[in-house]
Formats: structure tokens, C-alpha cells, sequence
């Protein structure tokens, strides 16, 4: 990296969420060639000249990393509102998607990666058909974005999407997009144990495994999906999983609430990542993932925002929140999540369960980070250092994001994303949305 540019940005207070949540008060950030390079007090500064020192004020973190979402459900957002899963899915979501062509789910895409940047998301994990329409959004908006195009078979809502010519174009994307502007990564995602039949499990699981992708999967994310995988194959959902092979290769897993201990194990054992997705889970009344056992467990976690259509935000500052509330209600126990644990999950512990070296702010990582300002009565008092942590993680919230980095390019400025014209996207959606689903 010798002879580029040495950007340092010098904030009030660095939170790194390094490996021994080092707390920087005042704290500075070099950047050279998209990646961090030093991160400590801006009076000792590494020796050698720095050609760009931004002097911001405020507080800098690295990104928050989402690791489960259908972010161009933006065009389906809030609908089926009170309906339990398999009806959402079946009457409310994917009769609306079958409508869907690609340049809907750009346009769906670009409001998502509008929203998730505004609140300073910088890396999203994405499940969804079009793959090729959410790609082009993804890189256009300037994201970091992990694709994990759609498989499954709904012979009732779309006949000709069968799960192999799903899996093909997976496949087709992946060797075509893989890398792409070192920001787009490319996996398999196979909806769930009881949309495809376990010779398409195997199958994705052959096609990931050889060429080293994620799995992204929905496990376990209600009560009555692990009653039908257990009457249709006689097992529960984890090990159907682990029989067709797919825990052979990386695997992130989301939602995960119906575990008992020993699917808990299997997936400790298998080295099975997993996305916590407590918002969604809430307002589908799927219940409440144990989060304490998942992380006893050495079990890697990261959170997720799911769809636009089951939260209906694309706020992972709500979803750290929930995370930690729901762990401490359920054990009674206030110490049982704690305010650094929080943010370990939305930042550094996602960027673990994606394989991504995302998440916090060291030397060798991506330059991916956020600022927020502190002038707002969300951050009086900061008595301490630990009332600090405890405002960015109970108070924290999108509209104090100011300004966004991704691999050292800047993507939102005072506000503002850089490459979305936020209005047009919104109309685009709006426009859509009514047009595809009138009565």
C-alpha cells in the first residue's frame, strides 16, 4: 500500500470493538487503500506523513453488520400484518413476489440499501430471487452485501421456479459475480428444511461446498416448521440438515428459536454461525431465540434485520436493543447480555458469522465504519466511559448516523448516501408496489 493516500479520521471517541473493546477518548482512524491501518490516540500518531487528517468530533464505530435480510421486500412492507408464518408466506408475501421482475426488486434493493446505509449498516446479508437485479443494486449503492440468491420449490405460487433451476442460476451468479468490487460476495440460499426436499438440500450443498460459498438457510423459526419437518421426515430440521450434508461447509443459519440442547450441540459441533433476528421474530409470534445458551455455546452470532415485511424497519440499532432485553427478561437476569455484548452482536459478531473480517476497527480490517454525532440528549450525561457504551447501545439510533465508510469509500456524507437518490427510490417503490398489487 505504499505511496497512496493516508486519510485519519480523528473523532471525540473511538469505539473499536477489537478483542479487548478498546475505548479511544479523544481516538483517530487511518485508512490507506480501502483498509484501516491504525487506530489509537490521535496525539501519538504512527510515524510517517498522513496526507488527509478529517478532524470530525463525535463518536466513530465500526459499521453495524446485518446479517439476515430480504431487504427489496421494501415493496411488500408490513404485508400480511398479524398473520403466523406459513399464511404470511403462502397469502400474503409470495403471491406479491411472483409479480415481481427484476428491475422491481432493483428499485426494491436500492430503497433497502438506502435505509440499512442511512442507519449505518454497511454490510448486509441478502436472501432473495433476481439475484442479478439485487447484485446491480448492491454495488450500485455502494454497500458491502453478502448474496445468497434464492432456492426453493412453491409449486403452487410459481411453477416454473423449481428448486434446480434455482440452484442453477445461483450457481451462474456466483461464478459471474463472486468478488465483484471486493464487495459483493456470493453464497447459496436455500429457504428452509420444509420448502426444499432434502435432495435439493444435498444438492445446494454439493454446489457451495465446491466452490467454498455460504449457506444461508432459515432454521427453526417457528414452533410448527419443526413439527411438519419432524411428521414428513422423522427428524428434527438440524438433522436433516446434517444428513443431507449441508453443515459440511459454511453455514450461517437464521432465526434458530425452536432449538432444544441437543440441536444446540449440533450446530456447536458443526461450527454453524447464526443470524438472531428478535424483531421479526416478535411481531410474527414466532417466540424468542436463546441467545444465552447460542453464545455459551461458543455458537458464532450476529443479528439481522430479516424483511421489510416482518419488522418493518431496517434498523439493526432496534434489533441489538431487543436482543439483549429479550435475553435478560426471559433469564431474569440484567447481567445476562451485557451493553459490550450487544454491540459485539450487531458489529464484530456479525461480521464472524458471515466469515467477513467486518466489524470492527484493527489494523488489516476493510475501512468500514460510522460516525454518529453526540450533540443530542440520547448522549447527556457521559459521566464515564461505561455510560458512554451504555447511550450507543440503549439510545443509539439511525438518525445520529451522520456520515458512512465502506472499504475506505465514503457513502454517506452529512446524511446524505452519496450514490442513492433516496427520493427517486422511494417513489420507484411507491409506484411499483401499488401498480403490481392493486385490487
Amino acid at each position: 500500500m505504499t505511496g497512496e493516500a493516508t486519510t485519519r479520521l480523528v473523532a471525540d471517541t473511538v469505539f473499536t470493538v477489537d478483542a479487548a473493546d478498546a475505548v479511544w477518548s479523544p481516538g483517530a482512524v487511518e485508512i490507506e487503500g480501502g483498509l484501516i491501518t491504525w487506530v489509537g490516540d490521535p496525539r501519538r500518531t504512527p510515524p510517517g506523513a498522513c496526507t488527509d487528517v478529517q478532524e470530525l468530533g463525535g463518536l466513530l464505530m465500526p459499521g453495524l453488520v446485518n446479517c439476515h435480510g430480504h431487504s427489496p421486500m421494501t415493496l411488500v412492507r408490513s404485508a400480511g400484518d398479524g398473520l403466523p408464518l406459513d399464511r404470511w408466506l403462502s397469502e400474503a408475501v409470495w403471491p406479491r413476489e411472483a409479480l415481481h421482475g427484476d428491475e422491481d426488486v432493483f428499485w426494491g434493493m436500492t430503497l433497502g440499501a438506502h435505509e440499512l446505509l442511512c442507519n449505518g449498516i454497511t454490510t448486509t446479508c441478502e436472501q432473495y430471487l433476481h439475484p442479478g437485479a439485487v447484485a446491480e443494486a448492491a454495488l450500485a449503492s455502494g454497500i458491502r452485501c453478502v448474496l445468497t440468491p434464492g432456492v426453493f420449490d412453491v409449486p403452487d405460487i410459481d411453477p416454473e421456479g423449481t428448486w434446480p433451476a434455482h440452484l442453477a442460476e445461483a450457481c451462474r451468479v456466483f461464478d459471474q459475480m463472486d468478488g465483484l468490487e471486493d464487495r459483493l460476495h456470493i453464497g447459496f440460499g436455500p429457504h428452509a428444511a420444509y420448502s426444499l426436499p432434502p435432495e435439493g438440500l444435498a444438492a445446494v450443498a454439493h454446489e457451495a461446498q465446491r466452490r467454498g460459498a455460504l449457506v444461508q438457510i432459515h432454521l427453526a423459526e417457528t414452533e410448527a416448521e419443526g413439527q411438519l419437518v419432524e411428521e414428513r421426515y422423522g427428524m428434527r430440521a438440524p438433522a436433516l440438515l446434517a444428513d443431507a450434508g449441508l453443515f459440511d461447509g459454511p453455514v450461517l443459519a437464521a432465526h434458530c428459536v425452536w432449538l432444544d440442547d441437543a440441536d444446540i450441540a449440533l450446530l456447536a459441533d458443526h461450527d454453524v454461525a447464526v443470524a438472531h433476528c428478535p424483531g421479526s421474530n416478535g411481531k410474527l409470534g414466532a417466540g424468542v431465540a436463546r441467545l444465552p445458551e447460542l453464545l455459551a455455546r461458543g455458537i458464532r452470532v450476529g443479528l439481522g434485520t430479516d424483511g421489510p415485511a416482518s419488522n418493518d424497519d431496517l434498523h439493526l440499532w432496534d434489533e441489538m436493543r431487543l436482543a439483549a432485553m429479550l435475553a435478560r427478561a426471559t433469564a431474569r437476569d440484567p447481567a445476562i447480555v451485557s451493553s459490550a455484548a450487544a454491540l459485539r452482536l450487531a458489529t464484530r459478531g456479525g461480521g464472524e458469522a458471515l466469515g467477513l473480517a467486518v466489524g470492527a476497527l484493527e489494523a488489516g480490517r476493510p475501512a468500514d465504519i460510522i460516525r454518529l454525532r453526540t450533540d443530542d440528549a440520547r448522549f447527556v450525561p457521559a459521566i464515564n466511559e461505561a455510560e458512554l457504551l451504555g447511550h450507543l447501545v440503549w439510545a443509539g439510533a439511525g438518525y445520529l448516523v451522520t456520515d458512512v465508510w465502506v472499504g475506505g469509500a465514503v457513502v454517506v456524507a452529512d446524511g446524505r448516501c452519496v450514490h442513492i437518490d433516496g427520493e427517486r427510490a422511494r417513489l420507484e417503490v411507491g409506484e411499483r408496489a401499488r401498480r403490481l398489487f392493486a385490487p
